[in-house]
Order: structure tokens, then C-alpha cells, then sequence
């Protein structure tokens, strides 16, 4: 009853400022208040932290930050468990909200991230993530309160005079929300974040990672502040390896003494000030990821019809052009053929104008290229399936448009540390005129980085065509980086390009001699940290030889235990298909954190030569409270013998208009699908599926079979799935769900 009662109460009071440099006496003005919201269907709460003199000037505007609170607070403080206060008076040593917007001519909005129902029980865990248990999503509602308080106070209402910070869960919801609306705020800061939670829609959340969405902070100032004692200084070392290399606008401190709290909050903050001072524009050119299937950034607005658990990415976007791409999971995941996308660009063309659209599908390495017209407002809609799309947007007569594609390090499976790394590169031009002969300039601003070639060229690249350079780039990598960012500069004497390439770098490792091949038995495998677990791994014979066909993971053992890991290879056997799978072991019952180690499941192609030798670099977690040890190494194994391993069925879908989808995973193609169909009344029938972009089935060699289901009888209907691939090896699986027919 208590939290009830919390929540009627509208309070407003003048709190006197504590600051040990400063014995005067200052205020600041605290309001405990709600606002209607539209997307929960109820009254949300927040505190707001106004200057002393705020209601003296109405005519001043001032610039805004969010604070979002940690696990088991609340708007209006401690929600019982009084790990770090950070609000008023002494909280924090005095380094707190009050104090600094006492002294500063800033607005800080505290919101609320209770996320239960009145008729549910209190629940200390805020923002509805890891897991998500219900369909109320925090972070589709926060526009709605940046509305409100634009609406209702001295804002000023733009970006550049907007942030968002947080501790705890708060500093993960803070990183991903920044992220998510770039449009909305200049600059992000984060106390003490969680690394990864699960986040999303109720029926379709994923695994969402902060080290792997840095392309989500372009135009933005980004900090992390953690104390040398917090439990979760792991996964900070973590990002600060990936993001330092690869966000300029990125920095990170760390405070010694320091647990899980606040560390530096006056620091944060004026870092954040000094963003507004320094407001970055918006970028001419960026990328955004999202995991939900509808979004709008930068007012482009992307709708999809996904139905599964996935990422949207948008990345070089500019008024020429945008590359789009839907993925299972990041980075590195399967992209989805089977999903359609709508992209609405803003309204930066002109009004009911022809363009000229072409679109180089990278799955199928086909071009498309088509005519369209802008809207009555200058917009342009753009359509296209989840696979790696490059579009370019021409009026007739635009020059060239050079893009990088893709690229290819050159023999080695793996670009490593100290060692010659030769790097080629693919162009498409995806403009309106043919382009002259091109040079290319790599560089870095990485010091690790040590270019020793840095010039290629290019012969001219037609329209819709795709060119190689002629020789590659070659530069070495010192230290200990696992990631550079590397910058190609590309001219035909008139316009220039830019374009960057993150790679990933392996350091010097070693052959890991004591291991397993998993594929199908039963193994006793370490899981979450410090427990153990008995179960089927990997998919095959069992034999512990690798097979054409199988889908094995590799267990290496360290110490007394047996551990998952996580793989890297180049091997053009493996993973046929566009097939990649993961799987993640939660470690949060060991380090109550909420991270993951991944594991990888190869599949090894039905048509691998006898006897390959096939390298692949692995790598896996240790625990070493509160800490995890990373050790990687490098595991050759020779495939043998002949692919009996039958298809497995991933995922069976009915998404409406009666169409039955099914995702199938297989090492060989697989030449026939069909389903049965039961009533409860155990009549039956049965319908062949198809992976040809017909009847039903939207992308044509996705691995997704789908087909019409003729009218029935509305009612719920078990699924029996059979699938044969091209060796005769056969599944018949009852699905365990069941569907809606009408």
C-alpha cells in the first residue's frame, strides 16, 4: 500500500545545498510529479530538479538532463535497498543532483521506471528488461515524457540541449535509450551500467549488448564512470576495449575506492553541460540499429513486419543512399530475406520528383534498378526484404556514387596481430553516371596501426556494377587490440567518398590441444560461472569426429571442467547457407550482473572435401569473482566421413492471412518440406511447403519454407513439420505450439 500512496502525492520543497568548497547557503527547487501517458494508459511519475531562481525569469530556458534510477529505486529515491542516494542534502558525499543544479542553470528530470500495474504485486525491478515479462515498454514511452516536459517547463527543446544518464540498470536503459533516439539528445552518460540485458517486445526480446552497438551514438558525446571495486568492472573493461577504438566522442573514467554508485556525479554532469556548449550537429552521414520490427530516427521512419526476435541496421545513410540490413542477433548474425521492410525518408528531396533508385542485393548479388517519385512533401519510400541492401537514391544525371561493399583479407584466415595483413576491397556504384578511374587512400588513427601500403586503385566503376581493387592495402597491427577502425578515401579526381572498415584482429594464439568435438552426445559442460550441467550438445553421430553435415560446438578444458565456446573462422565449409547460430550462457546467478558468454554451433557443409584441415580461433570464459578471465586459442580439426546429420527445424510461424513459415537449418540443401495440419476433432491434411518466393513464401533460398494454408475451419491446429535434404536424411517433428487457422 505504501507504493500507492507514493504515487498521490504531488510535493514541492526548497532543499538547501551542501557543497564543501562553497559554505553558501543555495537552493533548488524539487517537484515530485506525474503526467498522463498514452503509451502505458495511465498516470507516470518523475522529479524534476529546477534552479532556485527558475520562476523568477519565465522568460530563461534551460537545457534538460534525464536521470534514470537503478534496481529497486524509484523517482523519489531508495525503494528499500539504499546502495547509493544520489538525490539531496549529503547524499553522495554532496556530490548529488540537488548541489549541482543549486549551482548550474540546468533542469534534471529523475523519471520513473516502475513498470507494473496497479493490481500487481511491488516489484523492485525497474524498466521491464532481463527478462521481459510483460508488454509494457519503458523505452517506446520516454519521447512521451521529453513531450511533456518541453510542454510544461523552461526547456530548451532541442537536442543539443538534451542528455540522459543513469546508474546500474538505469546506466543500461540511459546507453540504450540515447541510442535508440539519437534525434532526441546530444550527449549519454552512464554510472556503473549493466553490459546486457534482455530488452524488447514481450513475444520477440533479444539479447541486446552495448559493446556491439556503437554505431548507434553518432553526433553524440558518450561517458562511462565506474569505481575500480564495482562488481561489474569486468564488463566495462569489456566495452572500453571495443568503444574507445571505435567512438571518437567515447571517453571513460574510473574512480579508485569507488563500489557500485554514483562515482563523479558533478563530473558527469558538467561533462554533459559541456556537451551542450559544444552541441555536435547532426551527422551528415550515420548508422542506427534497432530491435524493434517499427521505428523512426532521424525522421526516417522504418516499418517491418518481423515476427521474431532481430535487429534493424541502417548504416551510411546520407541524401544519396542508405545500406539496410534485418539480423537475427548482433554482431554477425543471419540476416532475414523473409522480413520486409518500408523506409520513409524525411522530406529532403523534391516535391513529386522522379528518382531513380537502384538497390544491389549482396545475398543474391543482383541489382535492381527502378524508377520512383517523391511525395507532395519531398519524401521518398523505399522497399525491400531483410537481406544486406545497398540503395542509392539518383536524380537523372547525379554523378557517380561509390560505396565499399565488402572486403577481404587475403591469405590468412584470420587478420592477427604482427603480421602483414593485406586487405582488398569491392566497390559498387550506385550512382547515376559511370565513374572515372579511382584511388584509394587507407588510413587509421589508431596508433596500434601501422600502414606500410597504403595507396590502391580501381579501374572505373559503371553504373550498377561492382569493381575489385586492383591491389591490396598492407599495414600491420601491434599490441593486444581485437579491433581497428581503418578509413578507405576514395576520389575519380572530382568527388570523394569516405568510408570506414572495423575489423576484427586476432591476437597470437596458441593450439589448444585438450578438447572436444561435440556433435550430439551427452557432455558435462561448465554453465553460468561456477555450475555444471549434464546435456545433449551439438547435433550429429556423437562419434566426436567432425561430419559433413553436423553442427558442432567445441568444448575445451581448462581446470576440471569442460567449457562452450565462442568461434571465429573464415572457412567457406562452414556455416553454408548464410546459417549462423549462437547461443548464450547467463552468468548473472554467478556475478548478479545480467552478462552472457556466447558459444557458437558451426555447421559444417555437406559437400566439405574429405579430410579439410580447418582452422578456427575460439574463445572462452573463466570466472574470477566478481571478474571473468578471457582465454583464447586456436583449434585445428579435420572433417571426415559423410553427412547423416537430418535437418532441424528452427522455428514455425503462422503470422497471418493463413501463411505457415518454417525456418529449416540444414548443411545440405534441402530438396522437400511439407506439413500436417491436425484439429482438435484429429482431422488432418496436409501442405507442401516451398522456398521459391511463391505461394506464400517471401524470399526465395532463405531456408524459410512457408506456404498458403487453404480457408479452414477457425480453430487451433497441431503441426507436424517434415523436411529431406539432398543426402536423404529426413525429420518428422511435431511442433510444440499450437496455431490459429480460419
Amino acid at each position: 500500500m505504501r507504493s500507492k500512496l507514493i504515487t498521490l502525492v504531488l510535493a514541492v520543497f526548497t532543499v538547501p545545498a551542501l557543497v564543501a568548497q562553497d559554505t553558501r547557503e543555495k537552493s533548488v527547487i524539487i517537484i515530485d510529479s506525474r503526467h498522463y501517458s498514452h503509451v502505458f494508459a495511465e498516470m507516470r511519475n518523475f522529479r524534476i530538479f529546477l534552479p532556485a531562481g527558475y520562476h523568477n525569469s519565465p522568460n530563461k530556458k534551460y537545457p534538460v538532463i534525464y536521470f534514470m534510477h537503478g534496481w529497486s529505486q524509484r523517482y523519489f529515491g531508495s525503494g528499500g535497498d539504499s546502495y547509493s542516494e544520489y538525490d539531496e542534502g549529503s547524499d553522495n558525499d554532496g556530490d548529488n543532483i540537488a548541489n549541482f543544479v543549486s549551482q548550474h542553470d540546468v533542469i534534471v528530470v529523475k523519471s520513473d521506471g516502475y513498470n507494473r500495474s496497479s493490481d500487481e504485486a511491488y516489484y523492485v525491478r525497474p524498466y521491464n528488461i532481463g527478462p521481459v515479462e510483460n508488454y509494457r515498454q519503458f523505452p517506446i514511452y520516454y519521447p512521451e515524457l521529453i513531450e511533456h516536459i518541453d510542454r510544461t517547463y523552461h526547456t530548451i527543446p532541442d537536442r543539443g540541449h538534451r542528455a540522459i544518464c543513469g546508474l546500474s540498470m538505469g546506466g543500461f536503459m540511459s546507453f540504450f535509450i540515447g541510442g535508440k533516439y539519437p534525434h532526441l539528445f546530444s550527449g549519454v552518460g552512464s554510472f556503473c551500467g549493466s553490459p546486457e540485458f534482455v530488452i524488447g517486445p514481450r513475444d520477440m526480446p533479444v539479447e541486446y549488448r552495448h559493446m556491439d552497438m556503437y554505431q548507434n551514438y553518432h553526433g553524440m558525446n558518450v561517458r562511462l564512470h565506474y569505481g575500480d571495486q564495482d562488481f561489474i568492472r569486468g564488463y566495462h573493461e569489456d566495452l572500453n576495449r571495443v568503444w574507445i577504438k571505435t567512438m571518437d566522442q567515447y571517453s571513460f573514467k574510473i574512480f579508485p575506492g569507488d563500489e557500485h554508485t554514483t562515482s563523479g556525479l558533478g563530473e558527469m554532469f558538467e561533462f554533459l553541460l559541456q556537451t551542450f556548449n559544444d552541441s555536435r550537429d547532426k551527422p551528415e552521414r550515420w548508422d542506427h540499429i534497432d530491435i524493434y520490427p517499427n521505428f523512426s530516427v532521424w525522421d526516417y521512419q522504418v516499418i517491418s513486419d518481423r515476427g521474431i526476435p532481430g535487429f534493424t541496421l541502417l548504416e551510411d545513410v546520407d541524401v544519396r543512399g542508405f545500406t539496410s540490413t534485418v539480423r537475427e542477433f548482433l554482431p554477425g548474425g543471419s540476416a532475414l530475406p523473409h522480413v520486409n521492410l518500408s523506409i520513409l525518408t524525411p522530406a529532403i528531396y523534391l516535391k513529386d520528383h522522379i528518382y531513380e533508385i537502384t538497390d544491389y542485393d549482396a545475398t543474391k548479388g543482383m541489382v535492381r534498378q527502378y524508377t520512383t517519385s517523391s511525395d507532395e512533401l519531398g519524401r521518398i519510400k523505399i522497399t525491400c526484404n531483410g537481406s544486406i541492401h545497398h540503395v542509392g537514391i539518383n536524380q537523372p544525371g547525379d554523378g557517380p556514387n561509390i560505396a565499399l561493399i565488402d572486403y577481404a583479407v587475403e591469405g590468412m584466415d584470420l587478420a592477427s596481430v604482427d603480421r602483414d595483413i593485406h586487405l582488398s576491397i569491392n566497390l559498387l556504384n550506385k550512382g547515376a553516371l559511370g565513374s572515372g578511374a579511382l584511388q584509394m587512400t587507407l588510413s587509421s588513427r589508431d596508433e596500434h596501426v601501422n600502414i606500410t601500403s597504403p595507396v590502391s586503385s580501381c579501374a572505373g566503376v559503371p553504373v550498377n556494377s561492382i569493381k575489385a581493387s586492383l591491389t591490396p592495402f598492407e599495414f600491420q597491427v601491434q599490441g593486444d587490440s581485437e579491433i581497428v577502425r581503418l578509413s578507405v578515401e576514395i576520389t575519380d579526381g572530382e568527388q570523394l567518398w569516405h568510408e570506414e572498415i572495423t575489423l576484427r584482429i586476432q591476437p597470437a594464439l596458441s593450439e589448444i590441444s585438450d578438447y572436444i568435438i561435440a556433435d550430439g552426445g551427452i557432455y558435462t559442460v561448465a554453465k553460468s560461472g561456477n555450475d555444471i550441467e549434464t546435456v545433449k550438445v551439438g547435433r550429429g553421430n556423437a562419434d566426436g569426429i567432425p561430419n559433413p553435415g553436423e553442427f558442432i560446438e567445441l568444448l575445451v578444458k581448462d581446470g576440471s571442467k569442460y567449457w562452450r565456446t565462442q568461434v571465429w573462422t573464415k572457412d567457406n565449409y562452414l556455416n553454408p547457407f548464410g546459417i549462423r547460430l549462437r547461443k548464450s550462457d547467463n552468468w548473472g546467478s554467478y556475478d548478479h550482473v545480467g552478462g552472457s558468454a556466447k558459444n557458437s554451433i558451426t555447421v559444417i557443409s555437406s559437400d566439405c572435401p574429405q579430410n579439410r584441415q580447418i582452422a578456427m580461433a575460439v574463445e572462452y570464459w573463466l570466472p574470477n569473482y566478481p571478474l571473468h578471465t578471457i582465454k583464447k586459442g586456436q583449434i585445428s580439426l579435420k572433417v571426415e566421413g559423410s553427412d547423416q546429420t537430418p535437418p532441424e527445424i528452427a522455428w514455425v510461424q503462422v503470422p497471418g492471412d493463413n501463411i505457415l513459415m518454417v525456418k529449416i537449418h540444414d548443411g545440405a540443401p534441402v530438396i522437400s518440406a511439407r506439413a500436417t495440419l491436425i484439429d482438435k476433432s484429429k482431422n488432418s491434411f496436409t501442405i507442401t511447403l516451398n522456398d521459391l518466393g511463391t505461394d506464400g513464401d517471401k524470399a526465395a533460398n532463405d531456408q524459410v519454407f512457408s506456404a498458403t494454408v487453404p480457408s479452414q475451419q477457425f480453430g487451433s491446429y497441431r503441426v507436424i513439420i517434415e523436411a529431406l535434404d539432398s543426402n536423404g536424411n529426413q525429420v518428422i517433428e511435431e511442433v510444440d505450439q499450437r496455431f490459429i487457422l480460419h
